[in-house]
């Protein structure tokens, strides 16, 4: 899973829309972790793929995870075999 599949996927965990992430963004304590509604866009689609360290925390202080959850892939079941 992509990085913008995480944050696709736990903004919909959350039921916010892109503009909501952007008004909770306001909110950070250093104003270039600020984002955009049009950054959530490119980020969620993954035309962007370079965000800043700030705006990842951002993220994830507005998703309430921890910021390796976002690179680390889940752990899958093993099925078992008959």
């Amino acid at each position: 899973m992509t990085l913008a599949d995480k944050l696709k996927k736990l903004r919909i965990k959350h039921k916010m829309s892109m503009s909501e992430v952007a008004r909770r963004s306001r909110l950070a304590s250093d104003h270039r972790g600020k984002i955009t509604q049009g950054y959530i866009s490119r980020l969620e689609s993954g035309k962007e793929t370079n965000p800043s360290l700030l705006k990842l925390l951002t993220l994830c202080d507005i998703y309430k995870v921890k910021p390796n959850e976002l690179f680390l892939n889940p752990v899958r079941k093993k099925s078992k075999k008959r």
